[in-house]
């Protein structure tokens, strides 16, 4: 799967996750706000991996972006601010 994080206006951060064949700047514009990483998820040991990059954002997954996407499939579903 491939995702975007995005900031919304309020600075929480969004993960957007979807399937392979759609493009990273498709997604991007489906949400009014600002693209902050992208890449590639997968499920690795129990875990949620993000990594890669977005060549059609021009964007790099980061390290934090595996633990924001993780706390959502936990269950701690609540947008989160970034640091």
């Amino acid at each position: 799967m491939k995702y975007v994080m995005l900031r919304l206006d309020g600075g929480e951060l969004l993960p957007l996750l979807f399937p392979e064949f759609m493009q990273h700047s498709h997604m991007a514009q489906s949400v009014p706000a600002t693209v902050v990483s992208a890449g590639h998820v997968s499920l690795e040991d129990g875990k949620i991996v993000a990594r890669g990059a977005s060549s059609s954002l021009d964007v790099l997954s980061r390290e934090e972006d595996s633990g924001i996407i993780q706390a959502y499939f936990d269950g701690e579903n609540v947008i989160q601010q970034e640091l």
